[in-house]
């Protein structure tokens, strides 16, 4: 029996295999059909949607831009470190505004406390003798003690009567300025007040002065001044 020779045989592939690059593409193509990129857990498309995420209320956290996205990445050392000053900023400032406030505050009250005082003392009637002591050292302050003076008798309220007096101790003598104060205790000054001068021979310093002064005073109550002093106006009224 006759058996015909068979042709040249033709081998037999996929035909995928034939074509690798384009099966690549295709497997990829049909695997990545309908599937969304996957963005990381800590990031998201808008700004507005990380601020929604934020731990704690921001602030453990902040937002940055990676990539067209905004993420959320935790604070570092040095922003750690800037958040503390900022914070221990605010603490200070809002310390000083509390003791501002109080400060103000008091000033007010004590403000209306004086007026009233103030206010109590200009009705008074036979109000008591007040004796104003001013000791000084008359070589280094006989071009100042006539102006003190002057300003105590013309400028400074008393509730009763009141009586200046100078009680100086000086090395040498001081003709001019000596003769001026005596010539100051016959003056006529206001609300009928007086003024007197006494030298303390025996003294070296204005502490003996003041002791020589305070036994010779009779009057219930004695304010001092220094010789240079220019006392409030109400001061005596307190």
């Amino acid at each position: 029996q006759a058996v015909s020779s068979p042709g040249p045989l033709e081998p037999s592939f996929p035909a995928a295999s034939l074509c690798p690059s384009a099966d690549r593409r295709k497997r990829g193509a049909s695997s990545g059909m309908g599937l969304q990129p996957q963005l990381p857990s800590n990031c998201f498309a808008s700004t507005e949607e990380a601020l929604q995420h934020r731990q704690l209320g921001g602030w453990v956290t902040i937002v940055v831009a990676q990539g067209g996205k905004a993420c959320l990445r935790p604070y570092n050392a040095f922003e750690w470190i800037f958040a503390m000053l900022l914070t221990t900023l605010a603490v200070m400032a809002t310390v000083t505004s509390v003791c501002v406030a109080f400060i103000s505050l008091r000033r007010m009250l004590r403000r209306c406390r004086k007026g009233s005082r103030i206010k109590d003392a200009r009705r008074l009637k036979d109000a008591p003798p007040i004796s104003a002591v001013i000791p000084c050292y008359l070589p280094n302050e006989q071009y100042i003690i006539e102006e003190t003076v002057d300003w105590i008798m013309r400028e400074v309220e008393s509730p009763g009567p009141l009586e200046v007096l100078v009680v100086y101790n000086t090395p040498r003598d001081l003709p001019e300025i000596e003769a001026r104060l005596k010539e100051m205790e016959l003056e006529a000054w206001p609300e009928g007040r007086s003024f007197r001068a006494l030298r303390v021979t025996e003294s070296r310093s204005k502490a003996a002065n003041l002791n020589a002064a305070l036994r010779d005073i009779q009057d219930p109550f004695v304010v001092i001044y220094d010789a240079d002093h220019h006392p409030d106006s109400d001061s005596l009224l307190l």
